[in-house]
């Protein structure tokens, strides 16, 4: 688990993962931080909730996903929440080119399986770490 804890209480942080126990891995490695975490299973649901809860702040979009893939959904979210920040994850990172995740608007790529540490330093770029 992480050395350092994150405050980032009153922040919304979108978890899109069809996978439950990555997900149940990130929202274990999230609660410390008090941030609130929203879960869509699929790429539709992360564009709906998007605009459903324009107070998000920060999108943790796994690429392979049912309905809509992650980099689809990623530029559908971006049309309308162009500042809104979007970190990629995947366990397929071989098949992907970060050129072609980054053309989709997302601002970083991290492969699976996630490193704790790792992760909370991408999102702390984006929400940094209130006191």
């Amino acid at each position: 688990m992480p050395q350092t804890v994150m405050n980032w209480k009153g922040r919304l942080i979108l978890v899109v993962e069809d996978d439950r126990m990555n997900y149940n891995y990130l929202d274990i490695l999230l609660k410390p931080t008090q941030a609130n975490v929203l879960h869509a299973e699929n790429g539709v649901k992360a564009v709906e909730l998007c605009k459903q809860f324009p107070e998000i702040n920060v999108v943790l979009m796994d690429i392979r996903l049912p309905l809509l893939n992650g980099l689809d959904a990623a530029r559908e979210i971006l049309c309308f929440r162009s500042d809104l920040p979007i970190i990629a994850q995947t366990a397929f990172a071989a098949e992907y080119d970060q050129n072609e995740v980054f053309a989709a608007g997302c601002c970083e790529f991290i492969a699976k399986p996630v490193r704790a540490n790792e992760m909370l330093e991408l999102i702390k770029k984006y929400l940094g770490n209130q006191v």
